[in-house]
Parts: C-alpha cells; structure tokens; sequence
C-alpha cells in the first residue's frame, strides 16, 4: 500500500530533524533508511520502529539533520605533508630568487595541508527519544493515508466476493443439469464404441463405466472448496490483523479450484461461468498485493 508521511522538530539545542516516510507495494518489509553519516548509530532504532508498525511493503525513511549550534573543532596540520612540501617550495623560492618567507596565506594554499574536523560528541539519550517521536508521528501520518486506500480495496474486494457468490450459486444450479448431459453423453459414446468395436457391452457394465466418468467429471467438491476460501477471504478482510499473505494465498487457492472445474467440463455454460469467475479473482488477487 502506497502513503507518505512527514514531521520535523528540534531534537535539541544542537540539532533540528526533518523526517519524511514513504512506502509503496511490495511483498515482504523492505526498509531503506538515509541519515547523516554522524547520525548512522541510529539507524538500528529507525529500522526496529518499522518493523514494529508494518509486516510489508517497501519503506524509504529519510532523515534530514539540521545543525542549530556549532560543534567543537578539532584543526591538525598535516606534518607529513609540510615535510615534503615547504622544503620543496623553499628551494624552488631560492633559484627563483623569491626568498625564502612564506606567509601563511601561501601555506594555506596547500592542499590538504590544514585538516579541520568538527568533534562529534554522543547523542544523548534524550535526543534518541525526541528522534524516534518523530519517526512515529511520520510513520502515523503514513498509516492514516494507507488506512483510507485499505476502505477503498476492502470496498472493492467484497464487492467482488459478491459477484463470485453469485456466480458459484449459478454453477451449482447448472450442476444437476450437467450431470444428466454427462450421463447421457457418456453412456450414448460408450455404446457407440461398443458397437464400432462389435463387442456387445453389458448394460451393467455400461452403467458401472459411465457412472465414474460422470462422478470424476463432477465438480461437487470444487464448489465446496471454494466456498469455504471465500468464507476464509471474507473473514481475513473484515479481521483488523495483517492478511495480505493469506489473502495472496487464498486467492491463489479460489483460482486452483476454478481452473479445475473448467477442466472437468465440457459444457459451454460452465466454461463460461468459470471464465468470469477467473476474472473476478484475478482481479482480487491484483488487489490483496496492496494489502499489508
């Protein structure tokens, strides 16, 4: 599911903080958190706040640090470097007959020669809890925008759940039907292979073949399967727990049962009935990737 979230505040004296959370679809959490190098002993805390709210979805959690008090510098000459360079730039001074006094504006042009590093001091444990407030006042806003786009599939999900009762309740009626279609079929071919064949099939035998073809043809126990799927769908989306996984599964599951039926038939009506209730599953199944 797709949300975006923001907040912003001073961590302390030192330091003012700018959090932004994103999150779009994805099959399992993916984390991806950016901070600034000083900030990296963090992350660990950013990453477990993530996991404790959300169990999919891929998250982008920026933190952008603003300094509101300078820090403490460290400045270091660079020895090795003067070594090398200064007697150098004396004696190119003297063939030159430049002399030999440096100002230290002309060092300061040395690359590298002057090393200044601002001293890093811990964060505090207080600064680690105004940060983490932050990062859950984001990832709220975020939850909110997510939980609207859930109304809307769960909307749309039960409305199709519907329309494949719907069309299940039509299979089921079509199924005594069929069965006789079978029944007659079958037992019309059995009679003209026996005669092709110029062996003559006991009527007993007949019957006994013919009722098997019908039995492995009907789909009695696909209907009940299904039923019972989408009982286990409607339940996993009106529940308040995470089901995206379930619901990923039992889609997979409703359209095993459905493209079985459509295997066992011949009817044209039942082939029909099972190409729509594909297509109301597929497209459910299209969905629930969005669903945490």
């Amino acid at each position: 599911m797709t949300g975006f979230g923001r907040s912003a505040g001073a961590l302390s004296q030192r330091y003012f903080v700018a959090v932004t959370t994103k999150s779009v679809n994805h099959r399992f959490l993916e984390v991806s958190v950016r901070m600034p190098e000083f900030f990296w002993e963090l992350e660990p805390a950013v990453r477990a706040i993530a996991a404790e709210t959300f169990s999919r979805g891929k998250l982008d959690i920026s933190i952008r640090v603003q300094r509101t008090q300078q820090p403490e510098y460290n400045v270091r000459i660079n020895t090795q470097i003067a070594n090398v360079v200064v007697p150098q730039l004396r004696s190119m001074s003297e063939e030159l007959g430049l002399g030999s006094t440096f100002a230290g504006s002309d060092l300061m042009r040395v690359p590298d020669l002057l090393q200044v590093e601002p001293i890093e001091t811990e964060i505090t444990d207080e600064e680690r809890d105004a940060l983490a407030r932050l990062v859950r006042e984001a990832l709220a806003q975020m939850i909110a925008m997510r939980t609207r786009e859930g109304e809307s599939l769960h909307a749309d999900i039960t409305a199709r759940l519907k329309t494949i009762r719907d069309l299940q309740q039509r299979l089921g009626a079509y199924r005594d039907e069929i069965r006789s279609e079978l029944l007659s079929a079958y037992q019309q071919r059995v009679q003209e292979i026996g005669a092709q064949a110029g062996v003559q099939v006991p009527e007993e035998r007949i019957a006994q073949e013919v009722v098997l073809m019908v039995e492995r043809g009907d789909i009695a126990e696909e209907l009940t399967r299904l039923t019972h799927h989408i009982q286990q769908l409607q339940q996993a989306i009106d529940g308040r727990e995470a089901a995206g996984k379930k619901l990923d599964f039992l889609s997979q599951e409703m359209l095993r049962e459905i493209n079985t039926m459509g295997s066992k038939s011949r009817s044209a009506t039942i082939r029909t009935l099972v190409v729509e209730l594909k297509t109301e599953v597929e497209r459910i199944r299209e969905q629930v990737q969005n669903v945490e």
